[in-house]
């Protein structure tokens, strides 16, 4: 990918969340509650790149856990699976 292509892209991610934006304010404006701000930002193409590496990373410390039995792994998994569960 070139920088030109990924500039687009970030100025592509940054109008879709501008719109977004604008449609939580219109929302807001004429009275609509609280939780329409979760699906604003659940939306976020970042965080949700985020998610699915987590649970990627989470999927490959499962599989390998019987092959290395590291209690240091174990305890990163399950704080993984901690944040993951967060952020959902």
């Amino acid at each position: 990918m070139t920088a030109y292509d990924l500039l687009t892209r970030h100025l592509q991610d940054i109008q879709m969340m501008l719109n977004e934006h604008a449609n939580l304010l219109n929302s807001v404006n004429e009275g609509g509650d609280i939780p329409v701000l979760h699906k604003c930002f659940s939306a976020c193409p970042y965080k949700q790149r985020l998610k699915e590496t987590l649970l990627e990373t989470i999927q490959v410390l499962e599989e390998s856990r019987k092959a290395f039995k590291s209690r240091q792994l174990e305890a990163l998994r399950k704080k993984l699976i901690e944040v993951l569960a967060e952020t959902a």
